[in-house]
């Protein structure tokens, strides 16, 4: 067990994966054949690996716990758990050609599969391999992957015109959350270079976030976008299109609008 990994799979709260979802975006606005480089399903290594699957591109994470693995793939975190690199190159290779999205787990140890996907000659578009045992907390490999023309995963750093927001439902997700998903498209700004990709998140990321993150929505949205929300989710409730009570908290303060 490496020191500080979990002994268990833990989800991250589902601002990480937005956040996550943002930074890849920050990179490019068309990720469709790129290939992410990760390490470890840790809370950051499993956002990692589910907002790449919603942002469209291939993802490959080295993860020492078989343990771990195996529970990332019952819980549809991850699409396939290999014990080779020769294993996942063949899925990856298919799926980048057809540019959709896939998310791959290795077994094995990140220092000694980084090693030989250099040998190799894997050359990821984004790279994010960590170690507490280097200065730099990079794998020595990370350094050939940018010479080789890949880019690390930034931090994300939040626009400060926008608020976190997040809505539920009190009852039947899978019904209702689609009604007031679809006001998102009329309210955000058409002007803002990020509208595309947040559009693109709304609509895409239900289908891999999974059971876990169902009743949940967020996003990120300037006040003028998340008063809109509001009015337009409240006038549904108000008219009968949404028949159930839709919570919605917009930087911190949660309202309440009751069918």
């Amino acid at each position: 067990m490496l020191l500080g990994h979990p002994s268990s799979l833990e989800f991250p709260e589902i601002v990480a994966i937005y956040d996550r979802f943002a930074a890849l975006h920050s990179l490019s606005s068309e990720l469709g054949g790129w290939l992410l480089l990760h390490d470890l399903l840790d809370r950051d290594g499993v956002a990692l690996s589910m907002a790449a699957n919603a942002a469209g591109l291939a993802s490959l994470c080295i993860e020492p716990e078989a343990f771990l693995a195996k529970q990332s793939l019952r819980a549809g975190i991850c699409d396939f758990m290999v014990n080779n690199l020769d294993e996942a190159l063949r899925i990856l290779k298919n799926e980048i050609r057809k540019q959709r999205p896939v998310s791959v787990v290795l077994v094995g140890e990140p220092e000694q599969v980084a090693v030989e996907a250099v040998e190799r000659g894997l050359q990821p578009e984004i790279v994010h391999l960590r170690s507490e045992d280097f200065p730099d907390h990079r794998l020595p490999e990370v350094a050939t992957f940018l010479a080789r023309g890949a880019r690390l995963l930034p931090e994300q750093q939040h626009a400060n015109n926008k608020i976190p927001v997040h809505w539920s439902v009190a009852r039947e997700p899978l019904r209702w959350l689609p009604l007031a998903d679809s006001r998102i498209v009329d309210v955000l700004d058409v002007r803002d270079r990020t509208t595309p990709w947040r559009k693109h998140w709304v609509e895409g990321s239900p289908r891999y976030l999974g059971r876990h993150f169902a009743a949940q929505r967020f996003l990120r949205m300037t006040p003028v976008e998340a008063d809109a929300f509001f009015a337009a989710v409240q006038h549904d409730v108000e008219s009968g299109e949404i028949q159930v009570a839709v919570s919605v908290v917009r930087n911190g303060q949660e309202e309440l609008v009751l069918s």
